[in-house]
């Protein structure tokens, strides 16, 4: 996909979904951090509440994996697509997308299926078949909200909290479920 896209229809109104830059990474960095607030105040311990690292999300902004929508010029939600996953996924083979840190503002609400078709429109068109993610086996909701969704779960895996910088060093026994769809 090319780093601008047309605008999109979506339940919150016109969307425009491209390749964030360096020049995006507060507004980035932002949406990830308001998210990981909100997830906090629900009891949820998915994500640092002391903020992302900045260098993380610069470094996959530099490698073309960071997507940011726009409503009307303000920065809405967030999404990185990458075409490996060594943490997560040890062992695949390179025939999937891996989507991580999707997130969107709290007056954004239903933005999250818009960024994940077009995370599938954008897997799809690299020829690969699968999109993948994971989340945290604790955050039930989003558990939920992947299925319905038409993600199919394929396993829990147990991580470090310190082998993924954006997890709480408080949750030292991190479950992921993993999820993939199928794009055929």
């Amino acid at each position: 996909m090319s780093p601008t896209a047309e605008p999109i229809a979506t339940a919150i109104g016109s969307v425009e979904i491209c390749l964030a830059t360096p020049a995006d990474l507060d507004d980035v960095l932002d949406i990830l951090n308001q998210t990981a607030r909100w997830l906090a105040s629900r009891g949820i311990n998915q994500w640092r509440v002391d903020g992302f690292p900045r260098e993380l999300v610069a470094g996959d902004i530099a490698r073309g994996e960071v997507y940011i929508a726009r409503r009307e010029r303000r920065a809405v939600g967030t999404f990185t697509l990458m075409w490996r996953d060594d943490l997560f996924w040890p062992g695949t083979k390179d025939e999937a997308g891996y989507i991580h840190r999707i997130a969107v503002r709290r007056e954004a609400r239903g933005l999250g299926v818009e960024l994940l078709k077009f995370a599938e429109h954008v897997t799809a068109s690299t020829g690969r078949k699968l999109l993948r993610l994971d989340c945290f086996s604790g955050n039930a909701a989003l558990c939920s909200y992947y299925e319905q969704a038409g993600f199919v779960r394929v396993a829990d895996i147990e991580l470090d909290a310190g082998d993924d910088v954006t997890v709480p060093e408080s949750n030292r026994r991190f479950i992921a479920r993993q999820y993939e769809k199928s794009l055929r």
